[in-house]
């Protein structure tokens, strides 16, 4: 297992929704969390299998064949940003792509609000597939265990599933577009004292 950070990416409509993720206690929950308000463990054995990953990674804006409704509405999964790097073959170089970028993208919708908030988190991932797994992240963005074609490789994505527990949270930044510099900018930082570091964790030990 590794421990693997990454940035979430959101638009709220202020600071005290932002300031509100952390403080609730709650955490970065799944839209469809949010949707149903309550949902069971039965149910998400249900949710959490291979066809709706795909959905959520492909077909996002696309109608879930199970309720009919948009699968960006009821997806139990949650993306986040940890870069990823591209090979052009013609240029024989490397592209980097930044997770402080696309997380950017996402919180101002693609440049389209003047602020957005980004969260530094971390997930734990797996070296293979595991989307049965809740507390398993899956690293979308290695093509080594996901070799399906994604025209949204250089997202540089990992999914969470159903929540990030808010002592994965390390903390929230507002950023917002500086007309000056024609770029965005961090104009503050909520610090999450329940925060856990990752550095907690350390390989598992047998029974005694």
């Amino acid at each position: 297992m590794i421990v693997q950070w990454g940035i979430k990416g959101l638009w709220l409509p202020d600071d005290a929704s932002a300031e509100r993720i952390i403080d609730s206690h709650v955490g970065i929950v799944c839209n469809w969390w949010s949707d149903t308000r309550s949902i069971s463990q039965a149910d998400k054995s249900k949710k959490l299998t291979p066809a709706a990953l795909d959905m959520h990674v492909n077909h996002f804006s696309s109608r879930d064949p199970l309720t009919g409704r948009p699968f960006s509405e009821v997806t139990p999964f949650i993306s986040i940003a940890c870069g990823t790097i591209s090979r052009d073959m013609a240029a024989r170089t490397n592209e980097v792509h930044p997770a402080l970028e696309t997380a950017l993208l996402y919180g101002t919708r693609f440049g389209k609000q003047n602020v957005g908030y980004l969260y530094w988190c971390w997930v734990i991932v797996g070296p293979r597939a595991a989307v049965e797994v809740e507390g398993v992240a899956e690293e979308v963005r290695d093509l080594n265990t996901y070799r399906a074609y994604s025209a949204f490789q250089n997202e540089g994505e990992v999914t969470a599933k159903v929540v990030i527990p808010v002592n994965h949270i390390q903390r929230c930044e507002k950023w917002v577009w500086d007309r000056a510099a024609k770029d965005f900018r961090r104009s503050w930082t909520h610090q999450n004292p329940a925060f856990t570091p990752p550095e907690t964790l350390s390989n598992v030990r047998e029974l005694i």
